[in-house]
């Protein structure tokens, strides 16, 4: 018979213990790799090039203000035109409320009677130059003055009101707008006085005869609501 080998069981308990640190360290080991995620890799971004020439920036307009800007000072008239009429009805008369200025005016003029040309022989329009309005005279030209010489009129609604200028000749005219509650008008020629009522009949009054050579003349607002004048003819 072959001998029986002989184990010695005090070994046994130190080959056990080594085997199973051992595996426990594998174990370990392989938990700790199989945890660990590979890092991606690190990638740097990649800068998109501008184009910064002056092509390429385009230039924006500032944006439109929020607030208005309206303009405070509005237009000034100058007249309004007349209306056209084909002609004045056989019997019609303007009436005076027509004629009365809305409002007061200033002087057309600064200029004194001896500052003022001598009318030579012809018609003019009461806005020329050389007849002088002092005080509150108004001017209208509108669809009241329709029929009016050139469609004008100078309109004096206070008492007192003067006009004046100076010709050369020996007689002249004053056209003037006639109708309801018009007043007097008192003419100094040469300091010489006449009158005569702007409700009269006609739309003209006529001067006497004078020496032929250069006059002065002076229109006063005597009495009643309002006085105008239209027109002057200078007769030779």
């Amino acid at each position: 018979m072959r001998p029986r080998f002989s184990f010695d069981r005090e070994l046994l308990i130190p080959i056990v213990i080594g085997v199973v640190g051992i595996l426990g360290l594998g174990w370990i080991f392989l938990t700790n790799y199989r945890s660990e995620s590979p890092m991606p890799p690190t990638v740097e971004p990649t800068a998109i090039p501008v184009d910064s020439s002056p092509r390429a920036i385009g230039t924006l307009s500032p944006p439109p203000s929020a607030t208005s800007t309206l303009d405070e000072t509005p237009p000034t008239a100058t007249g309004t035109s007349p209306d056209v009429y084909p002609g004045p009805p056989a019997e019609t008369l303007p009436s005076a409320s027509s004629l009365i200025p809305e409002s007061r005016q200033t002087p057309s003029t600064t200029s004194t009677p001896d500052q003022i040309q001598p009318l030579p022989a012809g018609k003019y329009d009461d806005t020329d130059p050389n007849i002088v309005y002092d005080r509150y005279w108004a001017f209208k030209m509108n669809s009241g003055t329709a029929y009016a010489y050139k469609g004008t009129l100078h309109i004096s609604a206070s008492i007192g009101n003067e006009a004046s200028f100076r010709f050369t000749g020996q007689q002249f005219s004053l056209g003037y707008q006639r109708g309801q509650n018009f007043g007097i008008v008192t003419v100094m020629i040469d300091d010489q006085p006449y009158t005569f009522h702007e409700e009269a009949l006609g739309n003209v009054w006529l001067s006497p005869q004078l020496p032929s050579g250069t006059h002065s003349v002076r229109l006063i607002h005597e009495s009643g609501e309002s006085i105008n004048l239209d027109s002057i003819e200078v007769r030779g």
